[in-house]
């Protein structure tokens, strides 16, 4: 009895000394679909995630878990974190039908012209609480992708050439605007978009130019039509429970790093890696740049306003959400 009381005063005894017992922190598993060198994990939720580590020490336990280690769909990411599955994950608003409306502002076209300025729009529109969606999650933070363009297999000199042509659209809003130009609008994943081209399924994708290289989609296509065709928001979404557990310490850190700080960044961040993508691509030759007149680009904007009022008037707080868009693009630019 009395050796093993001495035994367990030892441990005890080393465990405090060594930190063993409160050395494991909180553990945070956060999941994309996307690989751990993809622009969104690598330029913006790693250095989020170095920085928070960095603040709050062996508090949390950040690990992250990439390329869909906890669900490769992305059409299930929210549910994925939502249900505790993961406790944070990358969650695209395009693939979470009638779950954050109010974000879809972002895809209509012609409106940002750079990532920065609808990543800056996303993030004060959330905090002015704007956007539904967040009941059983917390947003750590929002960005966009730099402006998605139009990619094709087949020639075309302006969109009115992929009149009964198939093309790949995000959500609803890229799928209303394709049929103004006579296309048949096909919404699947970046991951099934590369298998569609070749197989000729589809014509042409509304995609960015970070998008084609992360998924190798560049060398399955002939033609860049660079028009504004909106962006992609992004939300670095948290389970409500989780969230609820973490210290008011580890909150303001997590928030601290997140907000406004992660738009900026991530805005940046895709627009900086879309012009090494593009310039490399000019450089080589292999891709032809589709010519934009004035003239074409005030066609397709005519031709685009039904998209805007249609998203607005069925929104709830449509005309809010898009002035308020409108206003920060006004502002940045000034």
């Amino acid at each position: 009895m009395l050796k093993q009381t001495l035994v367990a005063a030892s441990v005890i005894m080393a465990m405090g000394i060594t930190g063993t017992a409160n050395a494991a922190g909180m553990e945070i598993k956060i999941g994309t679909f996307v690989p751990a060198k993809s622009v969104g994990v690598a330029k913006v939720i790693k250095p989020w995630m170095a920085e928070v580590s960095k603040e709050l020490g062996a508090e949390v336990d950040l690990h992250g878990y990439w390329g869909g280690s906890l669900g490769r769909s992305p059409f299930k990411q929210y549910e994925l974190v939502k249900n505790g599955v993961a406790d944070i994950t990358w969650v695209l608003p395009g693939y979470t039908a009638g779950q954050f409306p109010q974000l879809h502002v972002f895809e209509l076209p012609f409106m940002a012209k750079t990532g920065y300025e609808s990543s800056v729009a996303a993030q004060r529109i959330v905090d002015a609480g704007l956007s539904d969606g967040f009941n059983d999650t917390h947003p750590i933070g929002m960005w966009t992708s730099a402006a998605s363009n139009v990619f094709s297999r087949i020639p075309i000199t302006s969109l009115y050439d992929l009149k009964n042509r198939k093309v790949r659209s995000v959500g609803s809003v890229h799928a209303r605007w394709v049929k103004n130009f006579g296309a048949a609008p096909q919404t699947m994943a970046s991951t099934k978009m590369n298998e569609a081209l070749n197989r000729g399924v589809i014509d042409g994708v509304i995609q960015g130019w970070t998008g084609m290289r992360t998924f190798k989609s560049l060398s399955l296509v002939s033609h860049a039509h660079e028009v504004s065709v909106g962006t992609i928001p992004f939300i670095l979404l948290m389970n409500k429970k989780t969230w609820n557990k973490l210290s008011g310490k580890a909150k303001a850190a997590f928030s601290r790093h997140g907000g406004m700080k992660m738009a900026k960044r991530g805005g940046a961040a895709y627009d900086t890696v879309t012009a090494s993508i593009r310039d490399k691509q000019i450089k080589e030759g292999r891709i032809k740049f589709v010519p934009e007149t004035a003239a074409l680009l005030k066609r397709y904007e005519q031709d685009s306003a039904d998209v805007h009022n249609w998203w607005i008037k069925k929104t709830r707080n449509g005309q809010k959400v898009f002035d308020l868009y409108k206003k920060t693009l006004a502002e940045l630019r000034g």
